[in-house]
């Protein structure tokens, strides 16, 4: 169970870690976690918690905090606590023995043998580039470099599959969903667009992102280079704004019928 404190901003969870896990400085790594006895597959291992900040208030945090923090959706981050918890003691591997429940719990995936350090990969979790480095985990298949995109690599989404936080496992489906219009496509999004321009926009943006359960206000957020000047248009339903998304949807179509 996760403790609640009063910081800055408001209420915020505590990093928590089970009672068969200790923390232990390591160095040169700084800290990790051990497991002070056998810990069967699926047991509950940590929760991350904090403050949840956009991604424009959490690029303003610490280098350190950045690094104690996790990503829950595209620009939505769980804030690490000013000063390191116990929970904050998970590191990375590119062969862990832990894996994601949800958007901040960490489960054993597998049998884990006492005085074995728990870890997981952290591309169960993040898709952006906050928290790049070079890896230094010494395991067979280490990445030797762990990046925003390590989520896409389809040996990782095989091994982690039932793994993946609910964020990544919703991108990964859109990534396998989603398609360029094809000229039929486009045709139809003309002939609906004068009568439900939102509606018929909001069809095509669920083909080309592969988000076929979003809505239009969520869709727009993912189009590439969008301004947020173009965003508040699109939100209002400002007719030249979806004209220009009308085109930019044309221009992006397949040749092929």
């Amino acid at each position: 169970m996760r403790t609640v404190a009063l910081g800055v901003g408001g209420l915020f969870m505590h990093n928590l870690l089970a009672s068969t896990v200790e923390p232990r400085s390591i160095p040169p790594k700084g800290f990790g976690s051990f497991a002070l006895e056998l810990i069967p597959k699926g047991s509950y291992i940590a929760t991350f918690g904090g403050p949840v900040l956009t991604a424009a208030a959490f690029s303003l945090q610490s280098p350190d905090v950045r690094s104690r923090s996790i990503q829950i959706e595209h620009a939505s981050f769980v804030t690490g606590p000013p000063q390191r918890e116990p929970g904050d003691s998970i590191n990375h591997s590119c062969e862990p023995n832990c894996g994601m429940r949800n958007a901040t719990q960490i489960v054993a995936m597998r049998d884990v043998l006492e005085g074995e350090e728990l870890t997981y990969d952290y591309a169960m979790s993040d898709t952006a580039d906050y928290d790049e480095f070079r890896c230094g985990c010494g395991t067979q298949t280490c990445r030797g470099t762990v990046t925003g995109n390590d989520w896409k690599l389809s040996d990782l989404q095989a091994r982690y599959q039932g793994y993946f936080s609910p964020y990544v496992a919703r991108r990964i489906l859109a990534e396998k969903q989603k398609r360029v219009l094809t000229k039929s496509d486009v045709e139809k999004l003309v002939s609906q667009y004068d009568n439900s321009p939102r509606e018929a926009l909001q069809r095509a943006l669920r083909k080309t992102t592969g988000y076929s359960w979003e809505s239009f206000d969520e869709l727009i957020c993912r189009i590439e280079n969008v301004t947020e000047l173009r965003l508040a248009q699109l939100r209002r339903g400002d007719t030249d704004a979806f004209d220009w998304l009308l085109t930019l949807l044309n221009e992006q179509r397949s040749v092929e019928s």
